[in-house]
């Protein structure tokens, strides 16, 4: 606070002002007393100035803290980020594997299924296809003259009792049977290689999946919410560290300056006392009256020598009144000081506390790179296992899907078989039409020659009767033995 202040405030028309008084004579020793123990409590604000220098050695601290904690965070993301890189092609590596094994997998059995589905169609057939009747007879076709009707019929009554047999009850299922237990086996074998592959795959890619969560906690917790900025967000872009300290220097530079001039108005109330009569038994008594906490305020020594009885350093009655303007208008100035001190220091704890908060961020960072590093040592030591279970899946698969293959073969083949027998069977029945077409031409024939020869014997008997009637009596005995005889009745039988 200047003349040159004082010199404006004068110019003010508001007739209440410090020089507006002034004019109308030289301030009393009450109003001087007043403006002392104005001065003597504006000195309480020297705690903004030790906080302040308090505030600036911590933030000098911090500073460093931070400078030296973000170089190794730096440092140690940028091998850490190396590290999560080759994990991560190593995981899906591992998961492009497993994948591949699925499609081949889904590929073979879709195969597997076609053929079993084809062979499931062979068997249908088989069990649709009634055995003819007369192949189950077990007779002899060529002996159905010799065969007794009875019996015939007997045969007949046992086969409707045991149901007609199908083409299904002639082959034999084991090996049909065995196929298909061993294709379980192997499909269960894989199931459990992908299980065992799955567990794994889903640790590895747990620990990955931890990491990055606890470097993303760090950035988020570190800053906190007070940081959280929004498009709308009217408070410009955050300060930097170093813009925080310099800010914050400059906010105790200044205050070191205002507390300064409040010193220096307290030294000139003072003078102004001890250059007025009465001036220190007012002042005395003003600061007796005054509040606990003014009281608590010790004395200075220019404080003590306006409370002696000593003479003071002779002034003019110019200077004296030169004085007494210069400290009426200071008097009018010190409250505002005090509030500008006042939000020095808060704008100083609000820049101290981001400050605070990039040092938090630091730490939380770097405690949180140490938790990353003691987990890149866990999945090291278990690393690989992981790939060596990848491998092992890989093989154990191929394996698998050889012998899938190997079995859908031997399926392919079967109903081949089964086929040919359906074919076989065909054949069967059209050699069984030709052979009754055969027989029943056989039949005709012999019936035909049958006719004939019964014919011939008939005529053959009934000449050996005329004959016999006509010359046996005319002729010996003895002359043609058999000339008695019955003449040989042929007849036509199967052989």
């Amino acid at each position: 606070m200047s003349s040159s202040e004082s010199s404006s405030a004068s110019e003010s028309p508001v007739p209440s002002s410090p020089e507006a008084s002034f004019q109308q004579g030289p301030p009393s020793l009450e109003r001087i007393v007043r403006h002392f123990v104005a001065a003597k409590r504006s000195l309480a604000s020297t705690s903004h100035v030790w906080r302040a220098n308090e505030v600036v050695t911590r933030s000098r601290a911090l500073v460093e803290e931070i400078a030296i904690l973000n170089a190794k965070n730096a440092y140690a993301r940028h091998g850490v980020d190396d590290q999560l890189e080759t994990l991560q092609e190593i995981r899906n590596g591992v998961a492009e594997a497993g994948e591949a094994a699925g499609d081949e997998f889904t590929a073979t059995v879709a195969a597997l299924d076609q053929a079993n589905d084809r062979l499931q169609g062979t068997l249908k057939k088989l069990k649709q296809t009634v055995v003819d009747a007369s192949l189950q007879r077990g007779t002899n076709p060529e002996s159905t003259n010799d065969t007794d009707p009875d019996d015939e019929d007997e045969k007949d009554m046992q086969s409707d009792k045991r149901g007609d047999k199908t083409l299904y009850e002639f082959i034999d299922e084991t090996r049909h049977t065995d196929i298909l237990q061993s294709l379980h086996a192997l499909i269960d074998s894989y199931n459990d290689a992908r299980g065992t592959l799955d567990e794994t795959f889903g640790e590895f890619d747990e620990s990955i999946r931890t990491i990055v969560e606890t470097l993303q906690e760090a950035a988020t917790s570190g800053s906190g919410p007070q940081t959280k900025r929004t498009l709308y967000d009217s408070r410009g872009p955050t300060p930097t560290m170093t813009e925080l300290f310099r800010g914050m220097e400059g906010h105790a530079a200044e205050m070191a300056t205002l507390l300064e001039s409040l010193v220096s108005h307290y030294d000139l109330c003072v003078t102004a006392l001890k250059h007025t009569e009465g001036g220190g038994e007012a002042a005395k008594r003003a600061m007796q009256q005054a509040d606990a906490a003014l009281l608590r305020t010790a004395p200075g020594a220019e404080e003590e020598s306006l409370y002696q009885k000593t003479a003071p350093e002779p002034i003019s009655d110019e200077e004296r009144t030169e004085m007494l303007r210069v400290l009426e208008g200071d008097a009018g100035h010190v409250e505002d000081v005090g509030s500008d001190m006042k939000d020095h220091s808060e704008a100083m704890e609000a820049q101290y506390e981001q400050l605070t908060r990039y040092a938090l961020e630091a730490r939380a960072n770097y405690k949180a790179l140490r938790n990353v590093f003691d987990q890149l040592h866990t999945i090291k030591a278990t690393l690989p296992g992981h790939i060596e279970a990848s491998r092992d899946f890989s093989a154990t698969w191929q394996s698998i899907r050889l012998a899938i293959a190997g079995r859908t073969e031997e399926l392919t083949e079967l109903r081949g078989t089964f086929d040919e027998f359906l074919a076989s069977y065909a054949g069967m029945l059209r050699e069984l039409d030709r052979r009754t077409a055969v027989e029943a031409q056989m039949r005709k024939v012999a019936a035909k020659a049958q006719k004939d020869l019964d014919k011939l014997y008939v005529a053959d008997r009934e000449a050996r009767e005329e004959f016999t009637s006509e010359v046996g009596v005319s002729l010996p005995g003895d002359i043609w033995p058999g000339v008695g005889d019955v003449g040989v009745r042929w007849e036509v039988r199967p052989a």
